[in-house]
């Protein structure tokens, strides 16, 4: 019987990982967002407390098996804003051309960074 549990635990781990792998991927675009340098700090903070947060809740917290995975997918759509912004913010500072810059936001992207900054869409 333990070896069937085993067997199971394995296969729930290599689905995590290979969920991740996906995650980690950006779909098609789907929008543009600008972003003025004078932002950037803000905004960056803003997602990491909410990543750190999020994290925070599926290691401590009694969720569910569904709420852990919805959570965890939460975390990467936000690590992949957060990647994009960094590439973006110094490609802009090292041309040292423009103040702002704009990031394509795929579905889950656009949602969620919406949801954190609808006062950037008004």
């Amino acid at each position: 019987m333990k070896s069937d549990s085993t067997t199971v635990i394995k296969n729930m781990e290599f689905l995590v990982k290979e969920l991740h792998k996906e995650w980690d991927r950006s779909g098609a675009s789907k929008a543009s967002v600008i972003i003025s340098l004078e932002e950037v700090d803000g905004i960056n903070d803003k997602l990491k407390e909410i990543i750190y947060q999020t994290q925070k809740s599926v290691d401590e917290d009694e969720l569910t098996f569904k709420q852990s995975i919805v959570k965890s997918k939460e975390c990467y759509v936000l690590l992949r804003v957060v990647r994009k912004i960094a590439k973006k913010k110094d490609k802009c500072e090292k041309q040292a051309i423009d103040n702002e810059f704009a990031i394509e936001l795929d579905k889950d992207e656009l949602k969620q960074f919406k949801g954190l900054f609808a006062e950037m869409f008004k």
